[in-house]
């Protein structure tokens, strides 16, 4: 995120994963789910950058009203820990958001956000094999890779 803010809610893998057979899909679109939960008062006109084409069609569908379609394999099935599946939430926010902007940046191709993002979910990963304290190492990454980018602005 280009205030600073970022999310490491890594998930582990077992039978109450809802990803279905659609596992990476599913995650580019719960971390456009994160950001867009994150604020108590969304910015208007926020451009999100996905590096995921399908990703970035599934927001473009739902934005144009296709609430109820889901990627396939998503399980709508009742969840523990949420009054809806992060999906149908994240698929009704888009659709009631007009302003929302959603661009796709080439992964891997050294722009300074997607580099941050990327090292921000490797630490995730890691997180859930690993006990410690994510937060000052994201925290610096994520200030390193924003003071670049910004400074790409500039020049």
């Amino acid at each position: 995120m280009s205030d600073g803010r970022c999310g490491l809610r890594s998930r582990g893998t077992g039978r109450l994963d809802p990803t279905g057979a659609s596992r990476v899909l599913i995650n580019e679109l719960r971390a456009v789910d994160f950001l867009l939960t994150a604020y108590d008062d969304p910015p208007p006109a926020m451009t999100v950058l996905v590096d995921n084409l399908s990703a970035l069609r599934w927001l473009h569908r739902w934005q144009s009203g296709a609430v109820a379609d889901m990627p396939a394999g998503y399980s709508l099935r009742r969840r523990r820990w949420a009054d809806r599946p992060t999906l149908v939430r994240l698929a009704e926010q888009v659709s009631r958001r007009p302003d929302l902007s959603f661009q796709h940046v080439k992964a891997h191709s050294g722009h300074a956000l997607n580099e941050a993002a990327d090292g921000l979910s490797h630490m995730a990963r890691r997180r859930v094999g690993e006990s410690f304290d994510v937060r000052p190492r994201a925290r610096a990454l994520a200030e390193a890779f924003l003071r670049d980018w910004h400074a790409s602005l500039i020049h």
